[in-house]
């Protein structure tokens, strides 16, 4: 969290003081879906882990179809992918919550 005087004697300088309880407003939406997306982003990285665990499981038997085996692959590249969306979207909102 950040400094709160300090910050706000940064912030008074760009923003006039009618709109100081605006800003604060829009910083806490800002925060709220930050938290939202590292919710999901933890909730992705189980689903990575989960999905990587069940293919090696998979790819460990003999008895498995090619097609089950190929499905569970697109599976964990797609979790792959989503996970690592979320954590782009995390680290640019975390850049424009520096940056405000």
């Amino acid at each position: 969290m950040r400094n709160s005087a300090s910050y706000m004697d940064t912030r008074a300088a760009y923003i006039p003081g009618e709109f100081h309880e605006v800003a604060d407003v829009a910083e806490c939406a800002l925060d709220d879906q930050l938290e939202q997306l590292q919710r999901r982003y933890a909730a992705a990285s189980r689903a990575t882990a989960r999905a990587k665990f069940e293919l090696e499981l998979l790819a460990q038997r003999d008895d498995i179809h090619p097609h089950i085996l190929a499905h569970a692959e697109r599976q964990h590249s797609a979790a792959a992918t989503r996970s690592a969306q979320l954590l782009r979207a995390i680290d640019a909102l975390e850049d424009r919550l520096e940056n405000a």
